[in-house]
């Protein structure tokens, strides 16, 4: 099956909408699905870093999708047409799939060159790269040891990517064809490491970005589509954009379907949209709803591939139910410029609060929220959540371990942020008197439209000065499109494209465009002008400098009860006096602990 690229035309609209979807096989509801059979003739593969592997795959006949390779981490392993490439030392998972059906090989890379400072090194400045026929990109060695180290560059193949000497440890890569090759770095001191070139067909201008669906679906009959009402005309673009470019005439109903609780008009779940739009923390409910079909092998793979686990991980109950198609509302620290010329003056939290005393300015950080205090509290356990909820039939069993040390140690700090006399509970564009706003990235346009040439953003702060200490924590948060369980059999695979159309390339770089808001693409997979787009967006830069220093909690399946229990723990820790006691602490904590911890 084809996939196209189409030129984007970026006309002014309202609203937005997205999500990912099903292969692009003619397949059916994820239970009657027929999956291929796919093996391989290796389960797992040793191998250092620099060299290459082949694995041989073999299907069962019948299905019209070509064979698909995947990577878990691509900066330690990647696999091209069969052959295994080790990129850096660790552990990865190459699958190989096939009409929905799939196999795996673990792939073990060590690092020939040794562990100690003194050994042998050579990094590159890219692991792989996909541009377009006629464009270029420079790759270089950044660092290498011994630093007299001479090193050669050889292109797999000239015909797809040519190279060209910039001097002794860089060139510049030409994309020449339609193709996929790799660039062999090899070094004197006698390590090799390779970057995988991908060229696109480069079929017009840098405006074309891709579909992600076949060309020639030819769908009709008719689908509901649920979007916020704010977004509908965006939406209608869109979906009028699907039918044109795949051949389609299906007649879409739009219906008003609000991300955070889209549920609240609807009695049962067969009278939703075939499609809608969710935030992570309305998966359980929409579950218990029924609302939410399993997200097929196939999709999976594609969502995996395409925006790494995180995205995956945060739509997974015993199976992924949902297609990321937002990730844009991470908290972050909005300042103005003219009050602070260094972003080193607020980069912790004892230096924000000396700097708000000294100007006499306040701090908007409001714990008092859920949303809020909750990630605030987990700051101190590493990135991992304190909090965790796992499926149990058409329930679920939540698991708080807020009473622990680093419970305690986070609830100490967060009492005293709390209680500091520069804190005021808001997150409204900043006045003339607040030296900082600590919120979500939603808020970019209000803060754009507030600050104008002094507009400026940061990650949150550390802790303490400490070097190694946490940052202030951020839920990474999501929105998804889910596929209603409820279908018929014959509109499932309509409502999944439809759906991977809605989270392709070019629908987020629309959507990224009309709301300034993070794709949930991978940048590696992004033309490169989209990604550059992107990371010139100060909040953008700021969300993946957020996390560093486990910085970033991403955020899975959670009950509402999260957000209700910690405003108590917030209301409970304000009361408390400088000098409380541990065990004042840990009857708050306990009291957290058992609301949280329960069956629903």
């Amino acid at each position: 099956m084809k996939t196209r690229i189409f030129k984007c035309s970026l006309l002014p609209s309202i609203g937005f909408l997205l999500f990912s979807s099903i292969a692009l096989t003619a397949c059916e509801h994820s239970v009657n699905f027929v999956a291929a059979t796919v093996k391989l003739n290796k389960s797992e593969i040793h191998m250092n870093v620099g060299e290459r592997e082949k694995l041989v795959a073999s299907v069962s006949k019948g299905y019209d999708s070509e064979l698909r390779w995947f990577t878990s981490n691509e900066s330690v392993a990647y696999a091209d047409d069969g052959y295994v490439f080790g990129t850096g030392e660790g552990e990865a998972t190459i699958t190989a799939a096939y009409g929905g059906g799939y196999a795996t090989c673990k792939v073990y890379v060590g690092d020939s060159g040794g562990g100690s400072p003194d050994a042998p090194k050579l990094n590159l400045s890219s692991l792989s790269q996909t541009i377009k026929v006629g464009a270029s990109f420079d790759l270089s060695v950044t660092s290498v040891n011994p630093e007299d180290t001479t090193v050669t560059f050889t292109s797999g193949n000239t015909s797809i990517a040519s190279i060209e000497q910039l001097n002794e440890k860089s060139v510049r890569v030409t994309g020449e064809a339609e193709g996929s090759t790799a660039i062999t770095v090899k070094g004197s001191n006698n390590i090799t490491k390779v970057c995988q070139v991908t060229v696109s067909d480069g079929g017009g201008a840098s405006t074309e970005y891709n579909i992600a669906v076949s060309d020639s679906l030819n769908y009709s009959g008719s689908l509901s589509i649920g979007s916020p009402k704010n977004q509908r005309t965006f939406m209608e673009g869109l979906l009028k954009d699907f039918n044109t470019y795949t051949g389609s005439n299906i007649k879409f109903t739009i219906i008003d379907f609000e991300e955070d609780n889209g549920t609240s008009g609807y009695n049962s779940a067969d009278a939703m949209p075939a499609v809608f739009p969710y935030a992570s923390d309305q998966t359980m409910t929409l579950s218990q709803f029924k609302a939410l079909g399993n997200v097929p092998n196939s999709d999976i793979e594609w969502i995996k591939k395409n925006m790494g686990d995180p995205a995956y991980k945060a739509a997974s109950l015993t199976k992924c139910v949902g297609y990321p198609f937002a990730a844009d509302n991470g908290l972050v620290m909005f300042y103005n410029k003219s009050v602070i010329s260094d972003p080193e003056q607020i980069s912790s939290l004892p230096k924000i609060f000396a700097l708000a005393e000294q100007k006499d300015m306040e701090v908007n950080y409001p714990l008092n929220n859920g949303f809020y205090i909750a990630p605030a509290l987990m700051s101190y356990n590493n990135g991992e959540p304190l909090y965790e909820v796992e499926p149990a039939g058409e329930s679920y069993t939540a698991t708080s371990r807020f009473n622990s040390d680093e419970g305690l140690a986070a609830a100490k700090q967060i009492r005293n942020i709390i209680n500091n006399g520069n804190i005021r509970n808001a997150t409204d564009a900043p006045r003339g008197d607040v030296l900082v706003t600590i919120t979500d990235s939603s808020k970019v346009s209000n803060f754009k439209k507030q600050l104008g040439d002094n507009y400026a953003v940061a990650p949150l702060p550390y802790i303490t000065d400490d070097a190694n200490a946490p940052r202030i924590g951020s839920f990474l948060g999501y929105k998804f499109y889910g596929v209603n369980l409820q279908l018929s059999k014959d509109d499932q695979p309509k409502a999944q494209n439809v759906a991977k159309f809605l989270c392709s390339e070019y629908a987020q770089y629309k959507r990224f465009k009309e709301y300034n808001v993070r794709p949930t693409l991978l940048l590696d997979m992004v033309h490169a002008e989209f990604r550059s787009e992107v990371l010139a967006e100060p909040h953008i830069a700021a969300l993946i400098k957020q996390s560093e220093n486990n910085g970033v909690i991403p955020m899975k399946a959670v009950s509402s009860s999260l957000w209700s229990q910690t405003m108590v723990t917030y209301t409970e820790l304000k009361k408390l006096s400088a000098n409380a006691a541990d065990s004042e602490y840990v009857a708050i904590l306990k009291a957290l602990d058992k609301g949280l911890n329960k069956t629903s």
